[in-house]
């Protein structure tokens, strides 16, 4: 049986999607199963939280592998550290987990980096087999940046270009990776073929949304300011702040790459692929 956490996220929705339906039985560990958007036959949902153990424990009975997600969170480190114990535990033999590029356990300028490498080495202290999926920058978090009524995007991005994916094909690649143990202690850095700058994503989503949109650079001070008044929790804005930075001024580089087709057998969706698939959801933000 294979265990899905993080299941009412972008990535987990994605792998329980690829997974439904199919030869493998499934459990999706959830904190509230009215949120869960897949279901299918083969998926048992299960309540449980990451700062429950016990419910991580009752979670892991009889799992041969799991795919290992859980919110960005200030606290993200530990509450995964909860999931590593159990695993423990439990004698899990395999995780697939969702980390991310330039994850590093040692001591940087960028905490995100930090708490996802801090994962990777427990998880291989641990003994566990790991697959190590280090994503770039979703898609889906264009939504969630937003484009205001004017038809702007506004970041502190500059012009460098960045490492894009679909979390659909992330899920895609995790479910893959599940059921195949050949991927065991393989680090996948996961891109589309083609980096993009903002300016280039306002550009292909002019196009296929018939509607103008641009980039405005904008200064990281005036963007911390946009993301506290949209409610953000002061660790989680720095922590975005350092991770874009970091990009943008070219400390962590990434080169294209055709992984998810290597893994999957499938091409990775475009930019264009993704705004055509979310084409109403744009044009009623914008």
């Amino acid at each position: 049986m294979l265990l899905v956490t993080g299941a009412t996220g972008k990535v987990g929705s994605a792998v329980l999607a690829e997974l439904a339906n199919g030869p493998h039985r499934v459990r999706a560990l959830v904190r509230d199963p009215a949120k869960l958007t897949v279901r299918a036959p083969n998926i048992e949902v299960v309540t449980g939280d990451f700062g429950d153990p016990s419910s991580l424990d009752a979670a892991l009975i009889g799992i041969d592998a799991a795919f290992l997600a859980s919110a960005f969170d200030p606290r993200m480190t530990e509450l995964q550290m909860n999931f590593v114990e159990a695993a423990k535990r439990a004698k899990l033999p395999r995780v697939v987990l969702l980390s991310g590029i330039g994850a590093n356990a040692r001591q940087c300028c960028v905490r995100t980096l930090r708490w996802h490498g801090q994962i990777e080495s427990s998880l291989q202290a641990a003994g566990i087999a790991t697959t190590s999926l280090r994503a770039a920058f979703f898609f889906q978090n264009l939504l969630k940046l937003g484009i205001t009524k004017e038809g702007v995007i506004a970041g502190p991005f500059r012009n460098i270009q960045w490492p894009w994916i679909d979390a659909r094909d992330v899920g895609a690649v995790a479910a893959t990776t599940l059921t195949h143990a050949k991927h065991v202690g393989k680090t996948y850095t996961l891109a589309v073929p083609e980096l993009l700058s903002y300016h280039e994503v306002a550009e292909r989503l002019t196009a296929v949304l018939q509607t103008p949109i641009k980039y405005m650079d904008i200064s990281a001070n005036e963007t911390r300011g946009r993301l506290r008044l949209e409610g953000g929790s002061p660790v989680l804005v720095e922590a975005k702040l350092e991770l874009w930075d970091a990009f943008a001024s070219g400390y962590i580089k990434v080169e294209p790459n055709q992984l998810v087709k290597e893994i999957t057998g499938r091409e990775p969706r475009s930019i264009e692929n993704f705004a055509h698939d979310y084409r109403t959801r744009f044009l009623r933000a914008a």
